[in-house]
């Protein structure tokens, strides 16, 4: 007897392998067509057979329930996106055109579509503000007056005059700012000759 040498072992047995790949891979591609023909045959009728028929035209509706919910859903909110955008141009226009007339400080709503109404809100509070303020400088008297009681006095400082008569004009300016100007007196005497 001669032993099979290990050359031709490996021959053989790749041989053998590759031969029986080859026929799984036939017998798998008659047996999937075989079976893809019967179950054309058979769909009609499968759920039936499986008793799911009833379950399957229930899914069926509620998929579909579903499914319209969801497009007028986005149908909705599109309508009222698009509604939004337009209220926040309208406003962003006139808040803008008043902000421009009465001198509003910081009434810029951004470039993208919509205003939040939150912010609107705040905006349109810090303006009331501003306005307010605006009115109560406009009407209080010693606000409109410190400028020109400084220049005065800056003029009183300046004009080389004696020390007593500067600090006593000064005084008398100030006063008109609601300042008090205390100085001692023993400070603006001069020494006698």
């Amino acid at each position: 007897m001669k032993p099979i040498r290990k050359d031709e072992l490996e021959f053989w047995n790749n041989f053998t392998n590759d031969e029986f790949y080859e026929k799984q891979r036939s017998v798998d591609t008659e047996i999937t067509q075989e079976a893809q023909t019967l179950a054309d045959k058979k769909k009609d009728n499968f759920v039936k057979e499986c008793g799911l028929h009833k379950e399957l035209e229930a899914l069926k509706k509620e998929h579909k329930a579903y499914e319209d919910f969801v497009n007028n859903k986005a149908v909705m909110e599109n309508k009222l996106k698009n509604a939004w955008e337009k209220a926040s141009e309208q406003f962003k226009a006139k808040a803008q055109r008043l902000s421009k007339a009465r001198s509003w400080e910081d009434m810029y709503f951004g470039d993208n579509g919509t205003v939040h109404p939150d912010t609107v809100e705040t905006k349109l509070n810090d303006a009331c503000y501003q306005e307010a303020k605006n009115h109560v400088k406009k009407n209080h008297k010693v606000y409109n007056s410190l400028d020109k009681v400084r220049k005065r006095c800056r003029m009183i400082i300046h004009t080389g005059a004696h020390i007593n008569s500067v600090v006593s004009s000064l005084k008398k300016e100030m006063s008109k700012a609601e300042i008090v100007l205390e100085v001692p007196q023993t400070l603006l005497e001069l020494p006698s000759k």
